[in-house]
């Protein structure tokens, strides 16, 4: 149950897509029957049962491939079908609608909503050529089915589809205000914190530094101490004959031993491991600001241990190591999710990269070269936490995936 909700959440857009897609097919099996059946007779012929199927298959597909070019060339097909063979013109309206909701469609209302955010000219999403070749396309789809009660169905999906899309870009913009706003405030009240409560944090800057000192004081005195008492020691239980002595000398051995390590762990412990992770993770994308437009998302509801916490970071600050040497893009989107079993971390770009395909541990081992140091590194603070690490580049942009499993 915790599952399907989670996957409610996150796939919520999905969702909707397949609910309109739904409507559209029904109603346009239902034109099919109307508009179509000459003479009352309610046999159905292939011919329909074909276009029921095609709808079904276009649907489908329009989903799993949502690419521009990919929605284009099915709309071209379903209109082509639709001119020789009136029955397949209610493949239309589902063509139609995956025209305006593919990936193209969502990066022009992207670019509306940041004009509007910015105050620039709006009319500038209208001089995009894909736009217009898909109003065109509208237009022939329309022509085709106007014998037809298609037509209205058609016109119905492709505002559908845009007020889906608006939709799901206008909550998109609300998420990141709210995680903008989320981190004004986080940042103003540490602001606040700290002007209110000057003198206490200049007694914990004391306190901290004090033990610094002692910890470094314990390091360099009393650990070399106990270093040299460990190895003479070993020296005297190798030299020594004495089979009474042997004993007493073990157990001074361990004493000693125990004594170093139980040091060793209080040195540990001296430091100061609390970690912000929201204001950690804005800190390493504004390095990239002056040269990339940075997305920063965050989900994360519940505490994150300390080791997951570092573990995120330095995945982050290697991702972000790495666009900058190296990325030749404009974009770069930082991604932290929690999921009910597991966090995900995502670092992409949208420049260009050479084709690359990593996930195990060996293509991992067979890295070269500094770029490949970077990388190697990320797959290793993620197998250190239990997590995996995915990474894929080519023509898209370059995408880091790691996934880091919940205790």
């Amino acid at each position: 149950m915790q599952f399907f909700f989670a996957f409610l959440r996150y796939n919520k857009l999905m969702i909707y897509r397949l609910i309109d897609k739904l409507i559209i097919v029904v109603l346009s099996v239902a034109v099919l029957f109307v508009s179509f059946d000459t003479g009352g007779a309610r046999e159905i012929r292939a011919a329909w049962v074909g276009a029921v199927l095609g709808a079904v298959i276009l649907a489908t597909l329009t989903e799993v491939v949502r690419s521009h070019i990919a929605s284009v060339l099915l709309t071209l097909t379903a209109g082509v079908l639709a001119f020789f063979l009136p029955e397949m013109s209610i493949l239309l309206p589902v063509s139609v609608y995956g025209l305006f909701s593919d990936t193209g469609t969502e990066a022009v209302f992207v670019d509306y909503h940041n004009e509007k955010l910015l105050r620039k000219a709006v009319s500038k999403v209208m001089e995009k050529k894909m736009l217009w070749l898909k109003l065109l396309i509208l237009a022939g789809c329309i022509v085709l089915s106007l014998r037809h009660l298609v037509f209205l169905i058609v016109i119905g999906a492709a505002f559908l589809a845009l007020k889906t899309v608006s939709m799901a870009q206008h909550d998109k913009l609300i998420t990141d205000k709210f995680d903008n706003v989320r981190y004004d405030a986080q940042l103003s009240m540490r602001r606040q914190d700290e002007l209110s409560q000057n003198m206490d944090m200049q007694i914990r800057n004391a306190t901290l530094a004090e033990r610094n000192r002692i910890a470094r004081e314990i390091h360099d005195n009393v650990g070399h101490m106990l270093t040299r008492a460990v190895v003479q020691l070993q020296a005297i239980s190798v030299i020594n004959q004495d089979e009474k002595t042997k004993p007493y000398l073990e157990s001074v051995n361990n004493t000693v031993n125990e004594a170093m390590t139980n040091i060793r762990r209080s040195v540990h412990e001296l430091h100061d491991d609390s970690i912000d992770l929201s204001i950690g993770i804005h800190e390493i994308a504004s390095v990239l600001k002056d040269r990339f437009e940075v997305s920063v998302s965050t989900s994360i509801e519940s505490p994150v241990p300390n080791d997951v916490k570092s573990g995120i970071l330095g995945i982050l600050k290697e991702g972000v190591t790495n666009i900058s040497k190296h990325s030749t893009g404009k974009n770069v989107k930082l991604e932290v999710v929690e999921n009910v079993t597991f966090w995900r971390v995502m670092v992409s770009d949208d420049g260009k990269s050479r084709p690359m395909e990593l996930s195990r541990q060996s293509d991992f081992a067979a890295l070269e070269g500094e770029h490949g140091i970077g990388l190697y590194n990320i797959n290793s603070r993620a197998t250190s936490l239990g997590g995996r690490t995915s990474i894929r580049g080519g023509e898209e942009g370059f995408h880091i995936t790691v996934t880091i499993p919940k205790r």
